[in-house]
């Protein structure tokens, strides 16, 4: 077999695997991040990240950040960080008006920077506690040169994915209950991520348990809603979470 069948049927081997547009999607999250507090009022951190998608099979990407946190006062706290991400962006078909294949551009990794600024503000109602945080999140897509098959000319060929920037605001509402006498506070919130308009909603149930006065474990699950009218090619995905946090 040449080279260009063998192309061609990975090509066609990985548009029957693709999902339909709409149809949920399954990963993992797994966190590892540190905490030193240099004063009463700030604190240092650092996070590394790893997300799967595909029913768990695919690396989705991998961070790794940094970020400072400062408390204005009991009740208002800010925070600031920078991440460098790589990911596995997904593959892509596109097709013709007449409904024939026109290209497929296989996965291909690439590498995002982002910047995120935020302000949190809580307030305890009994052993409820309600926290709202205000983010706003700037990234940018570096350039890369990838290939995509050309269903026309039979044909892999260069494809370049530009380079971009995108700004969102994320406007979180979470609520804690603080169980008497236990080292687990569940938890359950709702965000939105906002550009023009509405991009997605992710909503999430779980908590955090602390283990000892320096350890503290977080378990969840999210589940993230996109607005297909806006975001036509992504997929509504549920997470499982599982992150631990060492605090000096």
């Amino acid at each position: 077999m040449g080279r260009r069948k063998i192309i061609l049927s990975l090509a066609l081997a990985a548009i029957a695997s693709i999902a339909p547009v709409h149809a949920d999607d399954t990963g993992l999250i797994l966190d590892l991040g540190v905490e030193q507090k240099v004063s009463k009022y700030f604190t240092l951190g650092a996070l590394t990240e790893l997300r799967t998608r595909n029913d768990f099979r695919t690396v989705d990407h991998f961070t790794l950040g940094v970020s400072g946190k400062y408390k204005i006062a009991k009740w208002l706290k800010a925070d600031a960080g920078y991440e460098v991400i790589v990911v596995n962006n997904r593959e892509h078909l596109s097709m013709h008006d007449d409904g024939t294949y026109n290209n497929w551009r296989p996965s291909f990794y690439g590498t995002r920077h982002r910047f995120t600024a935020s302000v949190t503000g809580d307030v305890d109602l009994g052993r409820f506690n309600l926290s709202l945080r205000e983010r706003y999140q700037y990234t940018y897509r570096t350039q890369v040169n990838a290939e995509r098959y050309d269903f026309d000319n039979e044909q892999m060929e260069p494809c370049i994915v530009h380079a971009k920037h995108k700004h969102i605001l994320r406007s979180r509402l979470k609520l804690e209950y603080n169980i008497p006498h236990c080292k687990f506070t569940p938890s359950v919130g709702a965000e939105i991520y906002t550009d023009k308009s509405l991009e997605k909603t992710k909503l999430t149930l779980g908590g955090t348990y602390t283990l000892k006065k320096h350890h503290s474990l977080e378990v969840g699950y999210h589940y993230q809603l996109y607005n297909h009218t806006v975001k036509h090619y992504s997929t509504d995905t549920h997470h499982m979470l599982l992150g631990y946090t060492y605090k000096f």
